[in-house]
This record gives structure tokens, sequence and C-alpha cells, in this order.
């Protein structure tokens, strides 16, 4: 995999009206990254700097956004726009946000995509409240994990499916309430049997 990278000296890009230039200063890798470089992301157009999550500093394009400190991820970058792993990164205007200010910018770009998707689905989509149960599959994976992270900060109970129960330790970490196997348990029955507990308690 790493055979296929390079370092190379490329001009500064230049924005479009409805682009920004970004300064970048941190940047990740996620797993989206790897299989991207090992050629298994089809849709990417080569060559292409890789990269999807990072946290900048706007430094050209929309003069009233020029100094802002700002995150983003996701969408088309390392795969059709140059990505991350850059020194500077092109980006839609619209595609960038304000980096939270409680996070340092290494923080802000380790959020990236799974917590992005988490938190949309969670909280912008299934609209979750305090005290509602929430059953997350792949509870293990990066966007499960982060699904589950989001929802005990919200005030929900958790159901963690995965292939293997999850770890007693992890999963006291992570205060689940119920950590199931999707190969050896009978999820159905013990999820009733759960949510029928809670009902009576």
């Amino acid at each position: 995999m790493a055979a296929v990278l390079h370092i190379e000296e490329l001009p500064t890009p230049v924005p479009a009206p409805d682009e920004v230039l970004v300064e970048v200063h941190a940047a990740s890798i996620n797993p989206s990254d790897v299989k991207n470089v090992q050629g298994k992301m089809k849709q990417t157009t080569l060559p292409r700097t890789p990269g999807r999550d990072l946290t900048g500093i706007i430094v050209a394009g929309n003069g009233d956004m020029i100094g802002e400190q700002i995150w983003a991820a996701g969408g088309d970058i390392g795969f059709t726009r140059d990505g991350s792993h850059a020194e500077y990164i092109l980006i839609p205007g619209r595609g960038v946000r304000p980096k939270p200010k409680s996070l340092s910018m290494v923080e802000a770009a380790s959020v990236g995509i799974n917590y992005i998707t988490a938190f949309f689905g969670l909280i912008e989509k299934a609209k979750l409240r305090e005290g509602e149960t929430v059953l997350v599959t792949g509870a293990n994976g990066g966007v499960g994990s982060s699904v589950v992270k989001i929802a005990k900060s919200k005030g929900a109970r958790v159901i963690a499916v995965d292939r293997q129960v999850l770890e007693p330790e992890k999963a006291r970490r992570l205060q689940i309430d119920l950590s199931l196997s999707s190969q050896s348990n009978d999820i159905v029955n013990r999820v009733k049997q759960f949510t029928q507990e809670l009902a009576l308690s």
C-alpha cells in the first residue's frame, strides 16, 4: 500500500468562486482513506491526494470567512477532489463549518466522519431524547462506537450489538446497558426481554 504513496510539491491551489482555500493544521487517517489508497474505492479518480477529515484556517476565497478556524469531512474530499493530507486544500464554501472552540485542531480533525455520521443519524434524523433506548449494530466499529458515546451523552440507554459481545471492561467504560453478539445471542428475544424489564421498573 505505502508503495503507491509519494510526497510531491504542487502549486498552491486557487479557489473557484464557490470554494475556499484552507491551510490544513490537522488531518486524520480513517478506514476509508486506507481503502482508498489500496484501490478499493472505485469512485476515486487518479492521481489523487488522499484524506477526508481535517481542521485548518481559511486563507483565501470567501472574504467573510478568511482567518476562520474550520473543520470539514467527507463528501468528495479525497475521492474526486484532492484530500486533506496536504498543506492546502480547496473545499466548497458550503462544506466547511466553524471548529468547536472546545476542541483543539487535532481533536477536531480526529472526530471526522464517524462522529458526523453518528450525530446526523442519531440527533438530526432520529431526534434522540433522554431516557430512550437505542440499539446500535456494529457497536465496536467507528460509527457504531460514536453512536454509543453520543447516545450515552444524551442520557439514553444503549443496547450494543456486534459479532462478539463487547469485553466487560469496554462495555463498562462506554456505559453500555446490554451487550449482545449477533452470532451467538437471540437478539430479538433478548431485546424484548430487556425493554419489557425497563417498562416494569
